[in-house]
């Protein structure tokens, strides 16, 4: 068996090696760097990135040449496995196969074949499914959205993943990303708004776990309430028949935290039901008690270490602004478009991480219309800015920050009070370089990355810190 194996791979390093000279000659590397920074600031040959994940991932290896549109013209490829780039070289381009949606191709693509392109992630995470994963006895699973989007929630739960991978010397899981169970059965394979190396999976796949006694789920807060009646029967069984279950609710924004009524069946299914949170301002024993959930205090961290902050002197006349909608959005962002007419306005929207964080160097101000306490003033301030915010109870840790000079007790006042403090910090720049360092000296009495690893530890070991009042009179009673 040893032999044969030795011939086997000696057999599969040959044909990596002829399907990379054969793609090489006809591979556009500054295109591909240029369509691809994640890839360029890796360092990794960009053709044997395209080679080994980046087709999967939709990237093209040339301007002329559309990845998606030809495996849609040609869904036998996708069952092929074959690389679509290297088909065409070898086979396409003699039988002049159309490469981009430009040239006229006389051909419809019919539903059967939509469906075909849409079930090729499918087939490339069937294809890749870790044999570790397999074969490992317990396993952790971190549910994303099945949409291929940017958000602060998402950008978390890769952090989550991508720390609980770095601390793998201290426990024993087997870390999966895979996106929630849904009706349209819908996945991808590669998140691909901010810079990260993890595949992602599609939940069914969990039942290839056969070797697995115990399973741990993370869940986000809006997935919890119909959960359970998105698994198939399959999967369903194969979570019944674990030694052990654990899920743990990710609530990062206790607004849209279902009532504890709406997860019974979750909690019903699995043999102990958790939750971590994300905010200091609901981390407490009346949530415990809210929810019937120990709790563990999990803030998010976003590390920030690679983008240099720059002074006042060198940033644009520019305010960025995220995209919640709130009742008093349209009478600030009138009031600035008046009373600043020498700044831009830009909405935070549809862009990656990497071009949200230039936007957050370079812009003077930002404001956040969501929870206020949130990434869109702790990035732009980390890079030297001010961020703007109304002040809420609900996410903010402390009722002294309203007292703060970027912080507004209302609506209202925002409205009215904006700009010209805009204008006074204009004028002043000691007072520019105050508000900015004593948000930076909020931030860091309350975030650190050593404390986020010692969180996430904790949370993979269950190590809860605050627990409703009848488990502790339960315990009590069992001790007598």
């Amino acid at each position: 068996m040893g032999i044969l194996k030795c011939i086997e791979d000696v057999i599969s390093r040959v044909r990596a090696w002829r399907q990379y000279e054969i793609v090489s000659h006809d591979f556009d590397k500054d295109f591909y760097l240029t369509s691809n920074p994640d890839v360029r600031e890796s360092g990794m040959d960009p053709i044997k990135h395209y080679l080994l994940s980046g087709w999967k991932e939709g990237r093209n290896p040339r301007s002329d040449f559309d990845v998606r549109f030809y495996l849609r013209l040609y869904p036998d490829i996708i069952f092929s496995g074959m690389n679509p780039f290297y088909h065409y070289l070898v086979y396409g381009r003699a039988n002049n196969l159309k490469t981009t949606s430009n040239q006229k191709t006389g051909i419809v693509p019919d539903e059967t074949t939509d469906y075909l392109i849409g079930r090729s992630a499918h087939y490339v995470q069937d294809s890749n499914f870790p044999i570790e994963a397999e074969t490992a006895e317990n396993v952790m699973v971190i549910l994303i959205p099945e949409h291929n989007e940017m958000s602060g929630g998402i950008y978390s739960f890769f952090s989550i993943a991508k720390a609980a991978y770095k601390l793998r010397h201290k426990h024993n899981y087997h870390v999966l990303l895979m996106t929630r169970p849904n009706p349209h059965d819908e996945t991808y394979l590669r998140q691909r708004n901010f810079r990260n190396s993890e595949d992602v999976f599609r939940f069914e796949q969990i039942v290839r776990c056969r070797n697995a006694k115990s399973v741990y789920l993370h869940i986000p807060e809006y997935m919890t309430s119909n959960f359970v009646n998105l698994l198939d029967d399959r999967t369903h069984n194969y979570l019944r028949s674990r030694e052990r279950l654990y899920v743990n609710i990710l609530n990062q924004k206790t607004d849209i935290m279902p009532k504890k009524e709406e997860f019974e069946d979750l909690r019903a299914l699995a043999d102990e039901l958790t939750q971590s949170v994300a905010h200091h301002a609901y981390f407490g024993q009346k949530f415990t008690s809210l929810y019937d959930t120990p709790m563990l205090l999990l803030p998010a961290y976003t590390d920030i270490s690679e983008y240099d902050p720059i002074p006042f002197e060198e940033k644009d006349k520019l305010i960025i602004y995220s995209p919640d909608d709130i009742n008093y959005r349209d009478a600030v962002l009138e009031a600035l478009a008046k009373g600043l007419p020498d700044y831009k306005l830009r909405e935070i929207r549809g862009i990656t991480f990497d071009q949200y964080m230039d936007l957050a160097t370079r812009c003077r101000f930002s404001i956040t219309f969501g929870e206020g306490f949130d990434g869109y003033i702790a990035q732009p301030i980390h890079q030297g800015g001010i961020g703007f915010a109304v002040y809420n109870d609900e996410f903010f840790p402390s009722k002294e920050l309203v007292n703060y000079y970027n912080i507004f007790a209302s609506g209202e006042m925002m409205v009215s009070d904006i700009v010209d403090r805009i204008r006074t910090l204009e004028r002043d720049p000691e007072l520019y370089r105050r508000t900015n360092q004593a948000m930076i000296d909020v931030y860091n009495k309350l975030y650190s990355r050593e404390d986020y690893l010692q969180r996430i530890e904790m949370l993979i070991h269950r190590q809860f810190e605050i627990y409703p009042l009848h488990l502790f009179e339960q315990a009590n009673t069992l001790r007598l």
